[in-house]
């Protein structure tokens, strides 16, 4: 079915203008400053850390702290936390906000075991009541606009999230991200997106669905019909960071941008790097980055004897080759393909 060449424009989430309605989910060992940076370039509405446990940011720790960095030159960038105690909650958010954090997200979706078993995560929105009384704690605790990333609910018996939806719009959060699956199906199966336009029915506050966002024009085509307000993109990027300006493209402009051929997609492989040698430092940027190696040559001419080089690459000059390599052996026939690939994301 085509899809009207209709613009969409900026959208208002509490007293924050988003430029677009295009925006990427917080992924843990994804969302980094440099990818942040990236998808900000390419136009994404609102970028976010990656989910940071309440606790850790509240004890100060290293590794919290450093998750909570906002580079001055990117912005709107939202922090995510994961936790389930409201005061601890509340205090983190804070946290957040003192370091530039213009937007405080609540993960209610993450379904991996060291999560749920504390009770966080979708364990938590399992609660009504008991997740309502933790975003409260949040909302009266910072100025800016708080919300939540949740699934469907629990398993298919359970499904609570237009109930949970309008519980936490009653204590004040601004807007709600609905990933199409229930905790669990974690990553598997079907994004049910007719359940998150229940949840759009349900509330007044801005809704953004998550799960499966492969394609422009679907995209394109949930928002202009008013299935929802927004699209997260989490796992549809990887390896294909343009594939946000793709997306914000279509919705601003009602036209669509080419895919990146092979040759565009190493050099931008490898701007990426060099983005993550200057936050990082090399080595452990290069312990980042492989992925990202991985996923972009995905599809080359004996790509699957390349992916397991660079497992092994701990120079910048030894990647370089590695995709200078890969570029000379050219596309296989079928093309690039999607990675798969499963984080901390909601």
């Amino acid at each position: 079915m085509a899809v009207a060449a209709t613009a969409v424009g900026p959208l208002r989430v509490g007293g924050l203008e988003l430029s677009s309605p295009v925006l990427v989910a917080p992924m843990v060992g994804i969302t980094d400053a440099p990818c942040r940076a990236l998808c900000r370039e390419f136009g994404a509405g609102l970028v976010s850390t990656e989910m940071v446990a309440a606790e850790a940011v509240v004890r100060s720790t290293d590794a919290a702290l450093h998750l909570l960095d906002f580079p001055g030159d990117v912005a709107p960038v939202a922090a995510q936390l994961v936790g389930c105690d409201p005061a601890m909650m509340a205090d983190a958010a804070q946290v957040c906000v003192e370091r530039g954090a213009v937007l405080v997200d609540v993960n209610l979706g993450c379904p991996v075991p060291k999560v749920v078993s504390r009770g966080s995560g979708a364990a938590l929105a399992r609660d009504v009541s008991a997740t309502a009384r933790v975003v409260a704690a949040m909302v009266q605790a910072v100025a800016v606009p708080v919300t939540v990333k949740m699934r469907l609910g629990w398993d298919a018996s359970t499904i609570n999230a237009p109930e949970l939806a309008r519980a936490l719009q009653d204590a004040g959060v601004a807007a709600v991200t609905v990933h199409g699956r229930t905790r669990c199906q974690k990553y598997e199966g079907t994004a049910d997106w007719a359940e998150i336009a229940r949840v759009k029915e349900a509330v007044g506050i801005p809704v953004f669905g998550s799960g499966d966002v492969e394609d422009v024009d679907t995209l394109a085509r949930r928002i202009q019909s008013g299935v929802v307000d927004g699209v997260v993109i989490a796992r549809g990027m990887l390896g294909n960071f343009w594939f946000v300006r793709q997306a914000v493209h279509r919705l601003a402009t009602g036209s669509g941008l080419p895919d990146l051929d092979f040759a565009d997609r190493i050099a931008l492989a490898r701007r990426h790097l060099d983005m993550l040698c200057a936050y990082h430092g090399e080595t452990r940027a290069l312990r980042i980055g492989r992925k990202y190696v991985a996923w972009t040559i995905r599809g080359c001419a004996g790509a699957a004897r390349l992916r397991a080089e660079v497992q092994t690459m701990d120079t910048r000059d030894r990647l370089d080759a590695l995709l200078d390599r890969a570029l000379a052996a050219g596309p296989h026939p079928e093309g690039w393909f999607r990675p798969a690939f499963v984080s901390g994301e909601g």
